[in-house]
């Protein structure tokens, strides 16, 4: 387990209001309480997204592959904050402007552990021009390897389960291609991320490159 198993997290209730309440992280996925995470999908003029694969040290879904950036806010903590995760986790430094607010998803996921992972997740976009995969340092104990993938051939891998051959760039700044299959990704967000996905596929035709 990491050490961000300790941090304190806002309790919501089931609606997303605030209780006033604040709880270790570890407890409040042991109770199963509500509370809220920041999402951010990162996509490059291409119309390629990113992935992470999470650390194998994280105390939930290790090794899985997941949503580009994530993370809970701390509490007291605004949607604001929760842009130091992009720097934290994969090196990319935005401002409030950078992004866009795709909506807030009800996301409940029971793990074989017995965790409880209830949250309200909201989820972002930016576009990030002239980098390439072996640009964003990445932290070992955060991401093991970024992906980029074609948002089209990703909704299908998550919505049907067609295997996808991606590029990759791992924390130890290697090489790291893979394919892509069902049992890489969180099976307890599988639905959630299909919803999210289908969101930034909207926003992407908004902005006229879809």
């Amino acid at each position: 387990m990491t050490d961000d198993a300790g941090e304190v997290l806002d309790l919501l209730d089931e609606h997303g209001r605030p209780t006033g309440e604040t709880k270790a992280r570890a407890d409040v996925h042991r109770d199963g309480d509500w509370h809220r995470a920041f999402h951010l999908w990162v996509m490059h003029p291409d119309g390629y997204v990113l992935l992470q694969r999470r650390s194998r040290s994280k105390d939930l879904a290790p090794g899985k592959v997941d949503v580009s950036v994530g993370g809970h806010l701390r509490a007291g903590e605004i949607w604001l904050d929760g842009l130091r995760e992009a720097e934290e986790e994969i090196g990319l430094e935005l401002r409030p402007g950078d992004v866009d607010l795709l909506g807030t998803a009800r996301s409940e996921r029971g793990y074989p552990d017995g965790a409880l992972d209830r949250e309200f997740q909201d989820v972002y976009a930016t576009v990030v021009e002239g980098r390439e995969l072996q640009d964003y340092p990445l932290r070992c104990d955060e991401v093991a390897v970024l992906y980029e993938a074609p948002l089209g051939r990703l909704i299908e891998l998550y919505r049907d389960g067609r295997p996808l051959p991606v590029a990759g760039w791992d924390c130890q700044q290697r090489r790291n291609d893979a394919l892509l299959v069902t049992e890489d990704l969180i099976a307890e967000g599988r639905e959630g991320t299909v919803e999210a996905l289908a969101w930034l596929a909207a926003w992407w035709a908004e902005r006229g490159a879809g």
